[in-house]
């Protein structure tokens, strides 16, 4: 720490007191044994105050600056940050109201966790008014509002200078100490009070207009909590931010990633966004109340009408992916063929699953592909020393790395394969999870497809499906999901270049390509849909290829209802990040990107939502005709009730036998009769929607950790489906109960 310090003063008609703060600044900077300078900023005064400081000059360190700028001492002060030469400030003010005695004990107070002090007023010696609105400003808007706990509007604050390098200040006149300190808060910097005497004043009467400056402040409090959230970045540019880590709402963050802001979920709504969104709500709204009934007509007609497209859609895709069979399908004499094959890197991210890493490492170790040309890095987290410690004893194949990433928020997957991707060797780069059992073949083959492929193809992604699909009937829908999602919608999306969600494993990239866009949004939660999306709109291509790799199907309703609300999470962030760039998907109207992003991404999490509402209005209109019928039935006139209802029996019938094709693609036969189950599936799955929806409001980058290794833990049986009603009513009750603890 320096013993250095500037103190600005700002001035107005204080000639009465200046002489004796600064001998009694001086003293104790003497005792102290610290240097120090003094710098007035004279905001205009009308008495002796200049030719009193002028005087000072001659015996002590002190500076007078006239003050250009507009009346107020916010500017003032400002004007004196900007002329001190030291790396540590005080702010006084002027008239002996504070002890300048307490700047020594408050500048030995700042240190690598403590920032900036500000003296905490305890014996305060003003009017009751005064009292009344400071502590009344303070509990409104700095308490609550900025949840700032010290004694905001105090006069007497020391702090390090490079806080004013980090945040840019632009306070209305009487404003700087609310506006300095919520900023240094979001940037990071630490707080703390340290009580003093707080003295009447003893020379001339106060400048301040209490009633205006009061408002003034309160507006400028309100203004402040709703300005977009900035992104600092301590003593660096935010493109270093990627390593160094940089401060959101206070938070620090390391993303391990190049990508801008802009481009990530580290907030969900930019301030375009948020305008749109206010518009659009402000219209309807505005709609509902002139014209109520044509307004619901018109809900109803868009809601009919985007169900059909996208039934319409969903079938294209189903047709093309099981008649056409688009994936990319590597012959065995082209795995077989004597080759050089390149390095390949293995990123395999782990987090308090050590029971399923013997099962990795056999996995890996079956690899049909040569082990001295294998680069496995498993990514276990600081604070997971068990892991760490399992992983440390085991006897890992010479092949495989320990990597640690350091301790840091947003606590991801992705970020967590940033990391990886720093120390990747391989020519290509695979994601898998702990629990994943990939085909033998599947590195060989998406080596031979990119090879083989257009040059804009720079990722292949195997499918997915289970190894566990019978263990109950949560696992037989979960893997009839799965087999017409990989099996069927992912390969009809292939066949006509359209923008595919990758999967969260078995995504086989270019290296030089993955590192060329910057790798994983770390702040997404489904970082994988993300990512498919951003190759889109870098103009190159996901494809499909013939291998598969198992993971395990989850058991455990509770557990799957966290993973899912996961996922649709990480779906609205993706949606809502490309669509401040949706013009990206457009560079050439041959290829409809943008229309099938609404559709796959938007439309997918938009159905979860509206889905439980639209059964609701069928169920009252079928249980109580002769009450709502005629109600329901005026919202929906002829061509509407015609879509509705198509959508509504063939629509439902289509997708459940969708489910019946994928199962019977995929060769689970036995899985079939399951499928009328499925509504069931599609009820829990819209619980997890609402539930995602609010957690990308409360807690938008919240992992919520899947529990992997279920199928060890118990013994594989079935769940008759007669019981399946009451597993879901205990698991309900199971996941309200962690809620709300």
């Amino acid at each position: 720490m320096t013993k250095n310090i500037s103190i600005v003063i700002p001035t107005k008609n204080e000639k009465n007191s200046v002489a004796e703060l600064v001998r009694r600044i001086d003293k104790s900077m003497r005792i102290a044994g610290l240097s120090y300078e003094i710098i007035f900023i004279d905001d205009h005064s009308t008495d002796r105050t200049r030719v009193e400081v002028q005087k000072l000059k001659t015996k002590y360190p002190v500076f007078l600056h006239l003050k250009v700028t507009e009346a107020g001492k916010a500017r003032s002060l400002i004007e004196g940050f900007a002329r001190a030469k030291y790396k540590t400030i005080a702010m006084i003010d002027g008239d002996l109201q504070y002890p300048p005695e307490a700047i020594v004990p408050m500048f030995k107070k700042l240190s690598s966790d403590t920032d900036i002090i500000v003296s905490k007023r305890i014996d305060v010696k003003t009017s009751l008014l005064r009292n009344t609105l400071s502590k009344t400003f303070n509990n409104l808007f700095c308490k609550r509002l900025h949840n700032l706990t010290c004694d905001v509007q105090s006069g007497l604050k020391v702090f390090k200078k490079e806080i004013l390098d980090t945040i840019e200040l632009n306070p209305s006149p009487w404003a700087f100490d609310l506006e300095f300190l919520a900023k240094a808060q979001d940037a990071g910097y630490k707080i703390k009070s340290y009580k003093i005497d707080f003295d009447k004043r003893q020379n001339g009467k106060s400048k301040i207009n209490l009633i205006g400056a009061t408002t003034q402040i309160a507006t400028s409090a309100i203004k402040l909590k709703f300005r977009k959230a900035q992104i600092y970045q301590k003593g660096q540019s935010i493109q270093n931010a990627e390593t160094q880590g940089f401060y959101y709402k206070g938070q620090k963050f390391t993303s391990y990633s190049k990508l801008h802001p802009e481009q990530t979920a580290i907030y969900n709504l930019t301030r375009d966004q948020q305008l749109m969104l206010v518009g659009l709500l402000s219209t309807l709204l505005l709609a509902i109340f002139i014209a109520p009934t044509k307004t619901i007509i018109a809900l109803a007609a868009g809601i009919s009408l985007v169900y059909f497209l996208d039934l319409l859609f969903n079938f294209f895709l189903i047709y093309r992916g099981f008649a056409k069979e688009p994936e990319i399908t590597i012959a065995d004499k082209d795995i077989a063929a004597k080759r050089d094959w390149p390095i390949y890197t293995i990123l395999c991210p782990l987090y308090k699953e050590w029971q399923v890493l013997p099962q990795f490492i056999k996995a890996i170790s079956q690899l049909d592909y040569p082990k001295h040309k294998l680069q496995v890095m498993l990514l276990l987290e600081e604070n997971d020393t068990e892991t760490i410690t399992k992983a440390r004893f085991a006897k890992l194949p010479d092949y495989f790395e320990i990597v640690v990433v350091p301790h840091s928020m947003p606590k991801t997957k992705p970020k967590a394969l940033n990391y990886g991707l720093n120390f990747a060797k391989g020519q290509y780069t695979v994601v898998f999870d702990a629990e994943d059992i990939p085909e033998p073949e599947q590195l060989k083959k998406a080596v031979i497809a990119q090879e083989n492929s257009a040059p804009d193809i720079s990722c292949v992604q195997a499918k997915l499906n289970f190894y566990n699909p019978k263990q109950n009937l949560l696992t037989r829908l979960f893997t009839a999901e799965y087999s017409l999602w990989f099996d069927l919608v992912l390969t009809g999306l292939q066949s006509v270049h359209a923008p595919i969600p990758l999967g969260g494993t078995s995504n086989h990239f270019r290296t030089a390509y993955l590192r060329k866009i910057n790798g994983w949004d770390s702040f997404n939660v489904t970082e994988d849909c993300d990512l498919g999306m951003r190759i889109t709109k870098n103009n190159h291509r996901t494809a499909i290829i013939n291998s598969t790799t198992y993971e395990e199907a989850n058991s455990d309703l509770v557990n799957w209802f966290w993973q899912r609300t996961r996922w649709i999470k990480g779906y609205m962030q993706t949606y809502l990040v490309h669509m401040r760039t949706p013009h990206l998907f457009t560079k050439t109207l041959k290829k409809p990107h943008l229309l099938i992003f609404q559709l796959v991404v938007g439309g997918k999490v938009a159905s979860m939502l509206i889905n439980p509402l639209m059964w609701t209005v069928t169920i009252l209109y079928f249980m109580f005709r002769s009450i709502l019928g005629p109600v329901i039935d005026s919202y929906f006139p002829a061509p509407v009730l015609y879509i509705a209802i198509t959508c509504l029996i063939f629509g439902n019938f289509l997708y459940a036998y969708y489910y019946m094709l994928g199962s019977a693609k995929r060769g689970h036969y036995d899985l079939v009769k399951y499928v009328f189950l499925i509504p069931i599936y599609w009820l829990a799955m819209s619980a997890a929607a609402y539930y995602a929806l609010y957690q990308l409001i409360k807690k938008p980058h919240y992992w919520a950790k899947t529990k992997h290794g279920l199928h060890l833990e118990e013994k594989i049986e079935t769940l008759k489906p007669s019981l399946w009603p009451k597993a879901v009513i205990e698991g309900f009750i199971s996941i309200a109960n962690t809620a709300k603890n």
